[in-house]
């Protein structure tokens, strides 16, 4: 059974950050980072741990 849900929407995001959940960033099928919070979002880019990246390239996974 998985730790992790894939957080795919705005809601999803929003969620995450309302609630301060940790989260992991999948790049290229590969963890980035693991654990840390988001800070910003927008339609094309997401800030998590002072790092931005690219919605459409990366995975955000909600750790539960």
């Amino acid at each position: 059974m998985s730790r992790t849900t894939d957080c795919l929407t705005d809601a999803d995001m929003y969620l995450c950050m309302l609630f301060q959940t940790p989260v992991e960033v999948w790049f290229d099928g590969e963890l980035e980072d693991s654990g840390t919070l988001i800070e910003a979002y927008s339609d094309d880019v997401i800030k998590v741990g002072g790092v931005y990246y690219l919605r459409k390239l990366c995975l955000i996974k909600k750790i539960a």
